[in-house]
């Protein structure tokens, strides 16, 4: 589990880590290096999936949302929510960020983390 001021990172299972905001927070570049560096290192630098628990409200500047984009060793984002306007946003990040890997917005935590799995699995078949 790994702490900050703006975010924690938990490792749920292998290779799947929650990622949590603060609510109200601002999320900025540096931000985004941080939990980015964090989520390597719990992966032992291999690939990754992040659950992102989108229930509290925030902002992500570009440069941040830039930054999530490009991520190399991330294999999937399920972005967990409920809200419209946070709904809004992911598309948003979707379809204009265009991440480097698959993302899909989900309202059911249980559907995603199983989303997830599928993606990691596919991962580990296309690199065997």
């Amino acid at each position: 589990m790994f702490d900050s001021k703006k975010f924690s990172l938990q490792l749920i299972e292998p290779k799947i880590i929650r990622l949590s905001v603060v609510d109200g927070i601002e999320l900025e570049q540096q931000d985004a290096k941080d939990m980015i560096a964090e989520a390597l290192e719990m992966s032992g630098g291999d690939g990754y999936a992040i659950l992102f628990d989108a229930t509290k409200s925030g902002n992500i500047s570009y440069e941040a949302r830039e930054e999530f984009a490009k991520s190399k060793k991330r294999i999937a984002v399920a972005i967990l929510t409920n809200s419209l306007a946070n709904k809004l946003l992911g598309n948003f990040f979707i379809n204009f960020h265009k991440p480097s890997s698959s993302a899909r917005i989900f309202s059911d935590e249980k559907m995603a983390i199983d989303w997830l799995q599928e993606m990691i699995k596919e991962n580990n078949s296309a690199t065997n």
